[in-house]
């Protein structure tokens, strides 16, 4: 199904114009961006006659945009659907993505909107042309039956309207996944650093890799070990946590993004843990007391090792489940603490029911909050008795559960 998608830029009621930027982004340019990341194929932007063409990133759009005026003869373009959104409104993202979805459903000859006749979903035959509709998108909308529902658009037609989009988009970054140290501390300092960046030509994929740079800073200073290391790779392990949240939310808001940016993202996120764990365990090696046991100092190395073999193991399992469906974001990945079993009917192993009920304290942003504590009281190395067990436990967790999926 071909989506083209038709953006109406003639009658936006906004402070500065088209120009009117919402969280780093002109109105027109987030409209286009916007259609883009929802499923549509082609995309016209209706301008005024005489008007210059706004400008945009065509390396984030991947898309063909063209821009139209009245004077202009139809673009050569056929479609299943015709999306027609106002430029002058931000809309939820996945409402928009929702519609385009849910399109291949609609009734050939039918045209469904918003009950505030902002956006509409069109299925030809039968419709208008395209002249006319380009012509005069406002009528197309308000002909359409008013009977889409769900998510947010916000008409920006003040500085009030302004802000309460940029609000809206911004708390949509706060994700259902998050852990409790993410929800309640980490989370509101990623994005009041986020609303600084999102205007700056800073991108997601420059925090990812600041992100692991500092992973690697952190391990490198646990491996030089003693209380300073300890305390430096602690601190740098939680500001590497708040931080690796930014790149998520300027590509969410942004509307930036790419598979290629969440491998980014993923990778830098798995290393940095990978080599701290071998960083911990070399630095206690090097200049803590013996460990108690028959294994002496060396338990600390055998320690460090056996936490970085759970999550190279674990990394298999879901890097490969990650290529087999052609996605780099973690968060795509069905962990076996997900409380699935209603939509399989199948009953959940003891392994999974305990996994669930204790998750939160598996979530990366707990162990790292923990790890930064514990720093302070030169104890970093210990959690290596916690995290080598732990790992292990959750790559046979995800281990198990993929040889169970069909």
């Amino acid at each position: 199904m071909t989506v083209l998608a038709i953006i109406d830029a003639t009658r936006i009621e906004a402070p500065q114009g088209p120009a009117t930027q919402v969280a780093g982004l002109s109105l027109v340019e987030r409209a286009i961006r916007l259609a883009s990341v929802c499923g549509t194929d082609h995309i016209i932007v209706h301008i005024e006659e005489g008007e210059s063409p706004p400008t945009f990133d065509s390396s984030i759009v991947e898309k063909e945009v063209t821009f139209w005026t009245k004077s202009d003869q139809p673009p050569d373009v056929s479609a299943d659907r015709i999306l027609i959104m106002d430029a002058g409104v931000v809309f939820q993202r996945s409402f928009v993505s929702q519609v385009v979805a849910d399109s291949a459903e609609i009734e050939p000859g039918s045209s469904l909107r918003d009950a505030q006749g902002y956006l509409a979903i069109l299925a030809p035959p039968g419709m208008h042309s395209l002249q006319s509709i380009l012509s005069d998108p406002s009528q197309a909308l308000a002909e359409a039956r008013p009977a889409l529902s769900g998510g947010w658009a916000e008409l920006i037609n003040s500085e009030e309207a302004i802000h309460r989009a940029s609000r809206r988009l911004w708390n949509g970054c706060r994700k259902p996944q998050d852990g409790l140290v993410s929800r309640y501390l980490n989370r509101h300092i990623s994005i009041s650093i986020s609303r600084v960046l999102v205007s700056t030509a800073v991108r997601p994929n420059h925090i990812s890799a600041l992100t692991l740079s500092m992973g690697v800073a952190a391990a490198l200073v646990a491996a030089w070990g003693g209380y300073l290391g300890f305390l430096f790779a602690g601190v740098l392990y939680q500001i590497n946590s708040v931080v690796d949240g930014v790149d998520g939310e300027l590509a969410r808001v942004r509307y930036e993004f790419s598979v290629t940016g969440e491998w980014l993202d993923t990778i830098s996120d798995d290393m940095a843990d990978l080599l701290l764990y071998i960083g911990l365990g070399v630095g206690a090696w090097r200049t803590m007391p013996e460990a108690p046991g028959p294994f002496g100092s060396e338990l600390w190395l055998i320690l460090g090792l056996v936490a970085a073999a759970g999550k190279i193991a674990s990394m298999i399992v879901y890097y490969r489940w990650l290529i087999a469906h052609g996605r780099g974001d973690l968060l795509a990945f069905e962990w076996s603490f997900k409380d699935d079993s209603d939509d399989n009917h199948q009953p959940r192993s003891a392994l999974s029911r305990a996994l669930s009920a204790t998750h939160y304290f598996f979530r990366k942003d707990f162990i790292v909050f923990v790890a930064m504590i514990l720093s302070f009281g030169g104890f970093l190395p210990h959690l290596l008795f916690a995290l080598a067990p732990g790992n292990i436990i959750v790559a046979l967790s995800v281990m198990i559960q993929q040889l169970r999926r069909p």
